[in-house]
């Protein structure tokens, strides 16, 4: 019974994991302010590497994460389209192969 009930919970808690969404609102990460780059000081020179990692600039439009998009389902309503998810693919009908042509 224990093992059952042990199963149980577990794929519970997996449902629950997978079934979230955190992508409507905004989150502390989105309002942090990017500092100024610290001041020369004189007489050091820092060494400039083929190697170093550069932070790119910021975009000029930020890109939102989550979006709303028309609802297929419930035409005239929309619903909430996070990044992390794919789009839906569309299903293009399967059609027949032109019939090989006679040969003489």
């Amino acid at each position: 019974m224990s093992r059952r009930l042990l199963t149980i919970c577990a794929v519970a808690m997996l449902a629950a994991c997978g079934s979230n969404r955190h992508c409507i609102g905004e989150f502390p990460y989105q309002r942090a302010a990017t500092l100024a780059p610290p001041a020369e000081v004189e007489g050091l020179s820092t060494p400039e590497s083929v190697a170093a990692l550069r932070i790119p600039p910021a975009p000029a439009e930020s890109v939102p994460y989550a979006r709303n998009v028309p609802d297929p389902e419930n035409p005239g309503s929309t619903r909430v389209q996070c990044l992390d998810v794919p789009p839906p693919m569309t299903v293009v009908p399967e059609t027949d192969p032109a019939p090989a042509a006679a040969e003489s």
